[in-house]
């Protein structure tokens, strides 16, 4: 709707919506937990998943412009240590395997790949990538305790609404901590998986956002297959994983140049 309405008359929604909210406590503020606990122990369950993901990263420039990255790919998970991930956008097409000894990420557009040593589970690796300041933009919702880890430092929760993602219905719950507020559109019912996840830097110039949006979601049997061997073109060069550019899906100049405090 917001897209047929002029600037002015999309701000006297916006403005409507936020008072709104400001008088009306969330009905179901109680249970915003216990749905995200009910998320994360059925995520935790699934041996076999996989999934269609958009994912889209903000940035904001130092003349406060907000600018927005977007990329798209495939998840495809075997617990406890088993990941084939693929990315692609306009900066970088990244193709990523972990086979519980070796995580390896080929840069289809940079010709250069990069290996690294990490035995043992996705937990572990996703801890791994965290220590080395790379990070995983949404993994959390897919470690072995979600839960425990989503909520170590949140302050508040809410169960805003019941709301649909792509013709999903869902439930709209919201979470604050002290340095970043989080939101996840988990599906209703008996299958209570993540539709969307917002994560907002709330103390960034302008709050800049990051939006993993999902799709095609199968699990068990119906789960796709994948090879956790990526092939590797043998003109491809090896390099450190600093070195794989738009790892995180930023170009270089946004990096440096952006999120100004």
């Amino acid at each position: 709707m917001a897209s047929f309405l002029s600037d002015h008359a999309f701000r006297k929604v916006l403005l409507s919506a936020v008072a709104t909210l400001g008088l009306s406590a969330p009905a179901h503020a109680d249970d915003a937990k216990a749905l995200l606990k009910a998320m994360s122990d059925y995520m935790a369950a699934q041996k076999s998943i996989s999934f269609d993901y958009q994912s889209t990263v903000e940035t904001v420039t130092p003349d406060f412009e907000k600018i927005q990255f977007v990329s798209s790919g495939t998840t495809t998970i075997e617990r406890p240590d088993k990941a084939r991930v693929t990315r692609r956008g306009g900066i970088a097409d990244l193709d990523m395997s972990f086979d519980g000894k070796v995580l390896t990420i080929h840069g289809k557009n940079l010709d250069a790949y990069a290996k690294i040593d990490a035995k043992g589970t996705l937990d572990d690796l996703f801890d791994k990538l965290t220590e080395a300041d790379v990070g995983a933009p949404g993994s959390d919702l897919f470690s072995a305790d979600a839960y425990g880890i989503l909520t170590q430092e949140v302050t508040e929760a809410k169960h805003i609404s019941s709301a649909v993602v792509d013709g999903v219905d869902c439930e709209y719950l919201t979470f604050r901590t002290p340095e970043v507020d989080w939101q996840v559109w988990v599906q209703s019912g008996s299958k209570p998986i993540p539709c969307r996840y917002v994560v907002t830097m709330k103390h960034v110039a302008q709050a800049p956002q990051y939006t993993l949006q999902i799709t095609n979601f199968k699990e068990g049997a119906e789960a796709a297959k994948a090879s956790f061997n990526i092939e590797i073109p043998k003109d491809a060069k090896e390099v450190e994983l600093n070195q794989i550019e738009n790892f995180n899906e930023l170009p270089g100049p946004a990096k440096d140049g952006a999120n100004p405090q």
